[in-house]
């Protein structure tokens, strides 16, 4: 099925990866604003074994790679360029990266099934055929 001369999958993984990137700019952007974490309601117990005392530097890391990054993506998709795909593929790779972090350290929040739901979501969507030929047929 297609949408705007556009498969479905396609606009399901922009979907994906705009709802992550909204999340990120909202959940760094309060990390940033009040790195204590009051904002979230995250714990600061667990950043005792890391080189961390509050969340300003998560939060930091957080803006780029999962609220830039993935925004840029959404557009390289709705452009049809080539270099979209990889891009997406690398976003769900790091966001699993991210998610293995976070429970390394000790981080237990309801978010962490969002997060694992997306990532598996932005890979699995961005494997699908329809998505990979639809990319391929540009020369962008």
């Amino acid at each position: 099925m297609q949408a705007r001369g556009r498969p479905l999958s396609l606009w399901l993984l922009i979907l994906l990866l705009g709802q992550l990137s909204v999340r990120a700019f909202v959940g760094g952007g309060a990390l940033l604003v009040a790195p204590s974490s009051t904002l979230v309601g995250l714990p600061t117990e667990p950043l005792e074994s890391t080189p961390f005392s509050d969340f300003f530097v998560p939060g930091l890391v957080l803006l780029p790679v999962f609220g830039l990054l993935p925004a840029g993506v959404c557009y390289g998709l709705y452009a049809n360029r080539v270099w979209a795909w990889p891009a997406a593929v690398t976003v769900s790779v790091a966001l699993l990266l991210w998610i293995i972090v976070e429970i390394a350290v000790g981080l237990s929040r309801p978010t962490i099934y969002l997060n694992l739901g997306t990532a598996i979501g932005i890979g699995g969507v961005a494997m699908y055929p329809a998505v990979r030929r639809d990319l391929r047929s540009t020369t962008a």
